[in-house]
């Protein structure tokens, strides 16, 4: 294993395992991206086995705090990056892709070149979790594969990151299995009965005359312009869809509602409705979605599909 490489083992972890949180001080200079004339510093790498974290599973990964990104400026600046990762094999900074075993999830993105000498550090498998002036946090799936992720700060040069009071950090989340789970990317769904839409729970029951209501958001950005639908199905109640396509869980594609993902932070779209009279034992299932050329799938994206219970 490279001596840049920090592994969080389990004697680490246990002390938090059963708060499913994870909170890890990060220094602003820690990446697993190509570096090149600079001073960073090596990245997080959590072992996810340690964490009783396994593929399939759903996390929320983001930041809290802040950093300097700038000399002289202000201490209120916040990114973070990941990649998973079959191994804990981190390659010399000068490496373009110095993950080997990198697994590709979450809401892709091209990095430029490097401050100096613009030399390329892009690669394809990683994902943006925390974005300055966007979400701090996002919702992402542990691919097949997956027993490490690397995390750090994304930037071109390092040298000015300083973080004066010390109080940026990593946030991982074990959430709940979702039994209708989405492609884990560019859009959150959030629902609710006549109240504030949280992203958990995802199933609701509901009577007749209350409002439905979901909201979609669009954490990180990266596929601005995109088309975006709130898509409804119904089954049975007690029964589960089927997928018309990996992770696509209302298989007659009726679009609820339909727009633009736009170029603006703090974005959301919501869809709702008064649940109807006499459709007792039917369940509504709604799921959100994007056609982004960015996708992992090459086409889609999609949200966890959550359900009204009539």
């Amino acid at each position: 294993m490279s001596n840049l490489v920090r592994v969080f083992a389990p004697a680490l972890l246990s002390a938090v395992a059963v708060a499913q949180t994870w909170t890890l001080p990060l220094d602003p200079r820690a990446t697993f991206l190509r570096t090149n004339g600079d001073t960073a510093t090596s990245p997080l790498v959590l072992d996810l086995g340690a964490m009783g974290i396994t593929p399939g599973s759903c996390l929320r990964v983001g930041t809290t705090g802040a950093f300097r990104h700038i000399n002289g400026g202000p201490d209120n600046y916040y990114n973070l990056v990941g990649v998973f990762s079959g191994s804990n094999t981190l390659l010399p900074s000068n490496v373009q892709a110095r993950v080997p075993a990198a697994i590709a999830a979450g809401p892709a993105f091209a990095s430029g070149g490097t401050y100096v000498g613009n030399l390329p550090m892009d690669i394809p498998q990683d994902f943006f979790c925390s974005r300055n002036l966007w979400d701090e946090s996002l919702m992402v799936r542990v691919p097949a594969g997956a027993t490490f992720l690397f995390l750090g700060v994304h930037d071109s040069l390092y040298n000015d990151n300083v973080d004066p009071n010390g109080d940026f950090a990593a946030v991982v989340t074990l959430l709940p299995t979702s039994p209708l789970p989405g492609t884990g990317e560019h859009v959150e769904l959030r629902t609710a009965v006549a109240s504030t839409p949280t992203a958990f729970p995802e199933l609701h029951a509901t009577t007749a005359g209350a409002a439905m209501i979901a909201e979609l958001r669009y954490p990180v950005g990266f596929a601005d312009g995109s088309l975006y639908v709130f898509l409804g199905d119904t089954v049975t109640s007690g029964n589960l869809p089927f997928e018309l396509l990996p992770n696509l869980w209302t298989p007659n594609l009726f679009v609820l509602q339909a727009g633009l993902l736009p170029s603006t932070a703090a974005w959301s779209a919501t869809w709702s409705m008064a649940a109807p009279a006499g459709l007792s034992g039917v369940t509504l299932v709604v799921q959100g979605g994007a056609l982004v050329s960015t996708a992992r799938n090459g086409l889609y994206v999609t949200t966890n599909a959550h359900r009204f219970v009539l």
